[in-house]
């Protein structure tokens, strides 16, 4: 007979098989030969994502008979009340969820999103007999994790660090993800996680930074020399004259025509007329010609404020663009002082600005009060040195992504209500090669993560 050993265990992950039935051919298992399952969680693979399917993670139950038989008749997994099923929950998931394999060695189940507490505590109670009637009954308790990592989407440009990709945006017009490469855009399906297009850039002398989508506008403007990519075509169009090398950018939102952009080399504010397709403008006097720069930018409704990162200044400056004037200097540094931050973010209601604190006394996440313009809140993130961050669609999620700082550093997710890290998630590298984590956005579901990895995508697993 065979050997003994343990006849269940509970193993979650990705791993299908062929459909079919069966049962082995040998004695009944005795009680006393049943051991209480074990449980591990995995990450899920690329081959096995299913947006379509809202399959976020496979429950995966494999049992080793130690000199029995199991009836697979008689198999039932059942949730447990009070996690995620009620109470008096009877409902025997074998029916409930998609069937991946069935078959003497054990099961795959498609868990969807009715079924799991993703990111919390869950409960499944177990039955299994065997053909002599012997049956064995355990609670497996386990928590999945907030996030995963599903695939990298390769482009193909290389591993280059040194043309790592700087931008990524989706684009609520056509539902497409764009992203700068080098002196290319790469063009994602992020429903499907595909690769659609890499179309080099014929004009710029400088590799591109950051892409923004205007809402019924079919042009992507793209900043350095600020470059239009008309995005029905997939096609370079003459870039906007007058225009400075630049980084950041962002629309007005008082007058819809216009586009801020974050300059270098001048650390002024570049103001771009769409129309006209010509810099028309700036805002902030010429500062240390050739050292300073603006990084990142946001604007309040109306145009009430924009916000400003300066390489040189450091923290945010608070600009009002209507009479060219700063407002305020809001520090980031904490202990620090000033200190500074490369990116910024804003809540969709606008009360709320969020930067990643590059140079500061914690490094990590500031969250500032726009009425009042000073840090309320500083997630420390004292290992890292925190490079750009996202808002999730509902506001529930941060994601941040890192560089490294004397060690291998972790990309980290935020719960923004309890403003704690829920999981972090590392960057791993081969020796002598350096990762650039530049950019991150989230898909409109919330469900996806998009982080540029040197000249690649990453994604990521959101469960909320």
């Amino acid at each position: 007979m065979g050997s003994r050993r343990s006849w269940l265990q509970v193993v979650l992950g990705f791993a299908l098989g062929a459909v079919g039935s069966g049962c082995i051919d040998r004695d009944a298992t005795r009680p006393d030969d049943k051991t209480p399952p074990s449980l591990q969680v995995l990450s899920p693979v690329d081959t096995t994502y299913d947006e379509d399917g809202d399959r976020l993670v496979d429950l995966r139950l494999t049992w080793h008979d130690a000199d029995g038989v199991v009836d697979l008749g008689a198999v039932r997994v059942r949730s447990l009340g009070g996690v995620n099923g009620p109470a008096t929950d009877t409902t025997n998931l074998l029916s409930a969820w998609r069937l991946g394999q069935f078959d003497g060695t054990g099961l795959t189940l498609h868990e969807t999103v009715t079924n799991l507490l993703h990111g919390g505590p869950n409960a499944i109670e177990i039955s299994v007999a065997d053909t002599a009637g012997n049956m064995r009954v355990d609670t497996v308790p386990f928590t999945l994790p907030f996030g995963a990592f599903v695939k990298t989407i390769v482009t193909g440009l290389g591993p280059s660090a040194t043309a790592a990709a700087d931008g990524v945006t989706i684009c609520p017009d056509d539902g497409r993800l764009y992203m700068t490469a080098g002196r290319n855009i790469v063009v994602v399906d992020p429903d499907s996680v595909r690769l659609i297009a890499v179309v080099p850039d014929p004009y710029a002398g400088d590799i591109l930074s950051q892409p923004l989508c205007v809402p019924g506008d079919p042009v992507l403007y793209v900043t350095q020399f600020v470059e239009r990519f008309h995005r029905p075509t997939l096609t370079w169009l003459p870039e906007v004259t007058g225009s400075f090398a630049s980084i950041g950018i962002v629309q007005s939102r008082a007058d819809p025509n216009l586009l801020y952009v974050g300059e270098t080399r001048s650390g002024t504010i570049g103001i771009i007329d769409r129309a006209q397709v010509s810099r028309v403008g700036q805002l902030l006097p010429f500062s240390q010609p050739g050292q300073e720069f603006v990084v990142d930018l946001a604007v309040l409704d109306g145009d009430a404020k924009l916000y400003a990162t300066r390489y040189q200044d450091g923290g945010i400056l608070v600009v009002d663009p209507q009479l060219d004037s700063v407002l305020a200097h809001i520090a980031v540094g904490g202990l620090a002082g000033i200190g500074s931050t490369d990116a910024i973010v804003l809540s969709r209601d606008g009360r709320r600005l969020y930067a990643s604190v590059v140079d500061g006394v914690p490094r990590g996440v500031v969250e500032i009060d726009t009425q009042a313009d000073s840090v309320i809140r500083t997630l420390g993130l004292f290992d890292y040195l925190c490079i750009d961050l996202a808002l999730s669609p509902s506001e529930r999620r941060m994601f941040v992504t890192t560089q490294d700082n004397g060690s291998p550093s972790e990309n980290i997710l935020v719960d923004m209500v309890n403003w704690q890290v829920l999981q972090t998630f590392p960057r791993p590298r081969t020796p002598a090669f350096t990762r650039f984590d530049l950019d991150v956005t989230f898909h409109p579901s919330g469900k996806l993560i998009f982080v540029t990895h040197n000249l690649d995508l990453d994604v990521y697993l959101n469960r909320e």
